[in-house]
């Protein structure tokens, strides 16, 4: 319990007043009942606020996406039998960019107090939420501090709403293209249909000769396109993910990237699969499709943490290589390694090839970049440029080496690796490359 406004403007007012007490004396005794007055007030509110009870109903989880803001809402409701304003504060543990929110309103007698903010989480992961701190009064005489107890909890996810924002997208274009035929494709498809008669445009490689001497008139195999193929996504979790970049880690874009692209191969009835790899390569999850699956794939992501420890990518071809026995994309969401390390990454895709068709998504810097581009002005920024530039070259080449061995390679920016992942598993998916 503490004075409030009122109490503490009126002894203000009081006490400049009392400077006069001592030239004009017929001031002393309304001074004297001035202040009674005010002692009688602050006592009163201060008895009827202790009688006042508050109540806090909230979800037991409150879950935000990461580098979203979204919109925090509890109800507060007191048993008095007139308003109660209120001054709410909140404290946010360290996976949110705002360490506090205030929030104020007016609490009518049966009615709740909705009150609401924004939060922006900025690491995932799960952490106790403290109870609402509030100080109430009525008039302002005297405000009562109360702390409700904690019942809830903050999750942050990987970005869930740049997944939602895509649902929406995705079913206009399937809509759009019912009772269309659908364009041909490049090449055609592995897994075989049924057997036809055999017409003009057909490819003599087609004909099942035997079918066709059974029949006495050429027959061709007619192929459907490959459904469920398999998708393998790798993300990094090494020292080199670990760094900040547009107020998250490269690592929590590399996981916003894989939440994206396993809902896209799931829409497209693929099989997902995910892992992460540093030291060592954990199982992660097998692959599969489904709600069910996507499930698994957001909480395992959720758990996917950068570590100071070193990259080993030969220990992710290994296991590769062992872990699937048909053709399968394999899409690595990585920071391309400094040059005395390159090699591992080369051997690694050499390993994954022509079995697999590896995807490296490389996180690239966009200040290495800038700084690179630069025009230098004075010595100092003269030898930042040049350094800039032989390590972008030094990537520019090693980029160059990936493709030559056969991979897939995408340089984009950490923000935008999502996106541009799912460009690349479409186009691969359009010519039929897995």
């Amino acid at each position: 319990m503490r004075p409030g406004s009122k109490t503490l403007t009126a002894l203000l007012i009081l006490a400049a007043a009392s400077l006069l007490a001592s030239l004009v004396p017929i001031l002393v005794w309304p001074l004297l009942g001035a202040m009674v007055t005010v002692a009688a007030l602050l006592v009163a509110e201060r008895k009827m606020l202790g009688a006042v009870t508050v109540t806090h109903d909230e979800p037991p989880v409150f879950v935000v996406s990461l580098d979203e803001e979204e919109k925090i809402a509890f109800r507060l409701e007191t048993n008095a039998s007139r308003a109660v304003r209120m001054s709410v504060r909140r404290v946010w543990p360290s996976l949110a960019a705002e360490p506090s929110a205030t929030m104020s309103g007016v609490c009518r007698p049966g009615e709740t107090l909705p009150l609401s903010c924004t939060l922006r989480g900025i690491q995932r992961g799960t952490a106790a939420l403290d109870g609402p701190h509030l100080s109430m009064t009525f008039w302002g005489w005297a405000e009562r501090i109360v702390s409700l107890p904690a019942r809830s909890e903050l999750k942050v996810l990987p970005n869930l709403r740049a997944v939602r924002r895509l649902h929406q997208k995705l079913n206009d274009v399937f809509l759009r293209g019912l009772g269309q035929r659908t364009a041909p494709r490049l090449g055609k498809g592995r897994e075989f249909d049924r057997l036809r008669e055999y017409t003009i445009n057909d490819d003599f490689r087609d004909i099942a000769w035997k079918a066709s001497a059974r029949h006495r008139k050429l027959i061709v195999r007619e192929y459907r396109l490959d459904r469920s193929q398999d998708v393998l996504v790798c993300i990094d979790r090494g020292h080199r993910m670990a760094a900040l970049t547009t107020r998250i880690r490269r690592v929590d874009h590399a996981v916003n990237a894989a939440v994206l692209i396993s809902y896209i191969c799931n829409r497209m009835e693929d099989r997902i699969g995910m892992l992460s790899f540093g030291a060592q390569v954990d199982g992660g999850i097998p692959q599969g499709r489904g709600a069910s699956h996507l499930s698994k794939i957001t909480a395992f992501t959720s758990s996917i943490r950068s570590e100071y420890i070193h990259t080993d990518y030969l220990a992710l071809g290994a296991h590769v290589r062992h872990r699937l026995r048909r053709r399968a994309l394999v899409l690595i969401v990585t920071t391309l390694p400094e040059a005395g390390e390159q090699q591992a990454l080369v051997r690694a895709v050499g390993m994954m090839v022509p079995t697999h068709l590896p995807l490296v998504v490389v996180l690239s810097d966009p200040a290495l970049r800038a700084s690179a581009e630069s025009q230098p002005a004075t010595h100092g920024e003269l030898c930042r440029t040049l350094v800039a530039r032989d390590v972008w070259t030094d990537k520019q080449k090693m980029m160059n080496e990936l493709r030559r061995r056969g991979a897939w390679v995408i340089d984009t920016g950490p923000e935008d690796a999502g996106v541009e992942s799912v460009n690349a598993y479409l186009e691969i998916k359009r010519r039929q490359l897995i």
